[in-house]
């Protein structure tokens, strides 16, 4: 075979792949929602450990008042369990780091049930990103929204920003 015809045959075989894992990845509406988030109440402390005068923080539980222009989302708790891995900062900011958990979002027509991810960043800002599926009256539905604290104070409310993507399913 001639490197001609064996180079034509390997593109055409990565055009075919190509091809196959090209197609829609998931067929579905998206609603774009914006959301907001308060009033944290502790719930668990969860464990506090200081290796190195670091901050750390397994497992602890919070709930807080969530409300959004859609109703699947709106006049809702969102529960969420807490794990943070911070460095101590000055006032007002006190600590920044990575953070993650679960969280279970729910009103009367369902919930929403995933993990999320973020950040407080040196200046006490904070970043969210919340991904999870629909139970109840929102089952097969999927929830990915991202939110923002613009204030090193934490009682500020958090803006959200994403979609609920409908698959049909």
């Amino acid at each position: 075979m001639s490197t001609r015809v064996r180079s034509i045959m390997i593109v055409s075989i990565l055009l075919v792949l190509l091809g196959v894992t090209a197609g829609p990845v998931a067929a579905g509406t998206k609603t774009f929602v914006t959301a907001y988030e308060c009033c944290e109440i502790g719930e668990y402390p969860g464990k506090e450990f200081f290796p190195d005068g670091r901050y750390h923080l397994r497992g602890a539980g919070s709930s807080f008042d969530f409300w959004s222009d859609d109703p699947r989302l709106d006049d809702a708790t969102n529960r969420i369990t807490l794990n943070a891995n911070f460095v101590w900062m000055d006032p007002p900011v006190y600590a920044a780091g990575r953070m993650w958990g679960k969280f279970v979002l729910s009103n009367d027509g369902g919930w929403w049930e995933g993990t999320w991810t973020g950040v407080r960043e040196k200046n006490g800002f904070s970043y969210f990103h919340f991904v999870g599926k629909g139970g109840g009256g929102y089952e097969g539905l999927q929830l990915n929204i991202r939110g923002e604290r613009l204030d090193p104070d934490p009682s500020v409310t958090e803006v959200y920003h994403g979609y609920i993507l409908e698959t049909g399913n």
